[in-house]
């Protein structure tokens, strides 16, 4: 079975078929079960006790693992927060639901109006459904999410004092002091003990172990000294001392105190007699570089940021200690989710139903995932101020093999990792010619998930362009939307200082020499002498002296234009 026909199964499901060779939840158990999906933000696969990492101390993971099933290829679609929240909870592509990063949301009416939400979803099936933790798809559409329960945790970056509001109530946000995994824990639990006759789904946002990687508490801190810090073989010099280090021993910490809260959430389950009945699943919206490639945080293509954990545990219906190998992406958790509960799949999903594979069938999936960045904003102005053109951070188009990563970027193709043979990405073969039928399979991989996750959803003009340049105009377009209204104004203001008559020409010219690349470039240099985080060494002065000969270089072209218009009057 191919791509496409794993992914029309969600059709058929949606339209009441039956989908052969894919067992449901309702067709194993009795009744439905009860299902639980804890995702912590930035927990990467290799910073798991039973993955890369022994050292790190998680030993619900750990428990979880041996009594449950993992997914040892599970991968994270679009590795940045809002990109993935959007596909999980609509089961819709990036471009699709207008979600296509975390600074560009679209207008957000996909959430729970345009498309139905998990919380729906579950809701109209007889489930109690309820989402507690951080959201991150824009404050205003927790209400149209669908959850009868919705306690509302506003990021949650600052772990020890979190904004939190109950959208059901229609509470104003208040500050919660402690540990926000720990209060959001304590909620998860008053949710799962407050049921009544209807099985409960529960979604419950764990911000740790993202930043902030300063504030982990001291008791997590103790399990890492310092002088036992160990990194990955791809993780070099200033990445591995002073403030990097320190960030690194907080991150470790703080999935340990993840794994506490897995505890927690399993013990009581237990004591309430609720254990066989609950299908609890522990998995990352992505993963997070620290050093490795270079690579600081998230958004790209190597394995540290997108390959991320998946557990699911239910004595008695799910295997234990089983591991399978089968590529998993973001957008099948959707369609997962509701095969788990016996529920049928919207036919707005994108995804495939796995369910079965976790209940025990065979281990099969498509060959590929697809990978995605559409846009990065700070490394977009970035390259501008350091005149670069690529860096470890950008946006990326790629498919992952459960052996090979290759990936395409606005300069062309960008690498081609062997993952089994390189586990680390060290060794860059897209120019080998030892794997050159294996990246023309992978392109065509590459191109056949364009076609269904992007292509219908874009512009003529964009797919017309090359690979490259799509991904090019794509991140410059994304990234300079939020300033379309400073854009405009601009070049208003550029029209109005030449005097005379606004004419169509006038304002063709303006639009054409005060272009989105000068603009760019423009707010990318602003940016950098205003003060705040600088990416360069360059002397302020340098910087403001870049941007008056900028401006002047442009002015000189549009008085020229001016003059040349106002000569043919």
């Amino acid at each position: 079975m191919d791509r496409r026909d794993f992914l029309r199964l969600g059709s058929a499901a949606a339209a009441g078929m039956p989908l052969a060779g894919c067992l449901s939840g309702r067709s194993i158990r009795r009744s439905r079960p009860n299902i639980v999906y804890v995702f912590s933000d930035e927990h990467r696969w290799q910073s798991l006790p039973f993955a890369e990492e022994a050292h790190i101390h998680a030993p619900n993971m750990m428990r979880m693992a041996a009594e449950g099933t993992q997914l040892r290829n599970c991968v994270s679609t679009s590795p940045i927060c809002s990109p993935y929240r959007a596909m999980l909870m609509t089961g819709q592509w990036p471009h699709q639901s207008g979600y296509v990063s975390n600074h560009w949301l679209g207008d957000g009416r996909s959430i729970g109006i345009t498309s139905p939400t998990l919380g729906h979803v579950f809701s109209q099936g007889g489930y109690r459904a309820g989402y507690i933790g951080k959201w991150h798809l824009m404050s205003e559409t927790c209400a149209n999410a669908g959850f009868e329960v919705f306690q509302h945790w506003l990021y949650g970056d600052d772990h020890m004092k979190t904004e939190v509001r109950d959208v059901a109530a229609g509470e104003d946000f208040h500050t919660e002091s402690g540990y926000n995994a720990v209060g959001m824990t304590d909620q998860a639990i008053e949710f799962m003990d407050s049921r009544d006759d209807r099985p409960f789904f529960l979604m419950l946002s764990l911000n740790p172990p993202h930043w902030r990687w300063d504030d982990a508490p001291e008791e997590y801190m103790a399990l890492y000294p310092d002088e036992e810090m160990s990194f990955r073989p791809n993780v070099i010099g200033e990445w591995k001392e002073g403030r990097q280090r320190f960030y690194f021993r907080n991150y470790q910490a703080h999935i340990s105190a993840v794994d506490d809260q897995l505890g927690r959430i399993m013990d009581y389950l237990k004591a309430a007699g609720l254990e066989e009945d609950t299908i609890v699943i522990y998995t990352s919206d992505h993963g997070s570089s620290f050093g490795s490639n270079g690579v600081g945080s998230k958004a790209n293509p190597f394995e540290e940021a997108v390959r991320v954990p998946f557990v699911v545990r239910c004595p008695g219906q799910i295997p234990s200690g089983r591991t399978v190998g089968a590529t998993v992406g973001t957008m099948d958790m959707f369609p997962t989710l509701c095969g788990l509960a016996g529920l049928g799949v919207p036919s707005h999903c994108g995804g495939r139903d796995v369910s079965s594979m976790l209940f025990g069938g065979a281990d099969a999936g498509p060959e590929t995932q697809f990978l995605t960045v559409n846009n990065f904003p700070k490394n977009y102005f970035r390259n501008l101020v350091l005149q670069e053109h690529t860096i470890p951070q950008c946006a990326f188009r790629a498919v992952r093999s459960e052996r090979y990563t290759y990936a395409v970027h606005s300069e062309g193709e960008w690498f081609l990792h062997d993952n089994q043979a390189d586990p680390y990405q060290m060794n860059n073969r897209i120019d080998d010619p030892a794997l050159a039928d294996v990246k023309t399979h992978l392109r065509a991989e590459l191109e056949t998930w364009l076609s269904i996750a992007e292509d219908p959803f874009i512009p003529d003009a964009w797919r017309a362009l090359p690979l490259p340049e799509r991904i090019a105009e794509q991140h410059r377009h994304y990234t300079l939307l939020p300033f379309e209204q400073e854009r405009a104004q601009y070049k208003q203001d550029a029209v109005a200082a030449v005097g005379g008559t606004v004419s169509d020409e006038l304002t063709e010219a303006a639009d054409r020499i005060f272009d989105a690349e000068f603009f760019g470039l423009y707010l990318a240099l602003h940016k950098e002498s205003a003060g705040g985080k600088r990416w360069s060494d360059e002397p302020a002065e340098e910087i403001r002296r870049r941007l008056e000969q900028l401006e002047r270089e442009r002015s000189a072209m549009f008085r020229t234009e001016v003059n040349r218009i106002a000569g043919r009057e």
